[in-house]
């Protein structure tokens, strides 16, 4: 069965995109400059579509990771060996969340990602690798 948990936004990121979309509007009215106006609406719907386009899908015994056209990555659940529960920056991986998952697999691997529904993502992880090691989770 095919699972889909969308992104977390905490109320901080959406606080500060909100005002940097404040504060480019009242320039481009200040400015009254139309290709300001046309960044800002651009940008705004940019972010939006990558809030929104945001998620982590597991479905046999795959993890895909997206976010927007901009990152798009499969991983085997089977090849995670650790799940460690971080305050990260905004900019350390696709999410709009501090509070996030480090996902370290494979060799090398990582990437770091923030869930809505953290518990029931580690769950399920758990249900199709047992061998994770799992820090830090509440």
């Amino acid at each position: 069965m095919m699972i889909v948990y969308k992104t977390r936004a905490s109320p901080l990121i959406k606080l500060m995109f909100g005002i940097l979309l404040v504060l480019m509007t009242v320039i481009a009215a200040i400015e009254k400059s139309m290709a300001l106006v046309a960044v800002t609406a651009g940008f705004c719907l940019l972010v939006l579509y990558i809030f929104y386009a945001t998620h982590y899908t597991i479905y046999e015994g795959r993890l895909t990771i997206k976010s927007g056209f901009l990152f798009r990555e499969t991983i085997d659940i089977e090849s995670i060996k650790k799940v460690t529960r971080k305050r990260k920056h905004l900019f350390s991986g696709p999410g709009f969340s501090i509070d996030r998952l480090i996902i370290e697999y494979g060799v090398h691997g990582c990437v770091i990602i923030s869930p809505s529904q953290q518990k029931a993502f580690v769950a399920h992880l758990k249900k199709n690798n047992p061998d994770i090691t799992f820090i830090n989770l509440d």
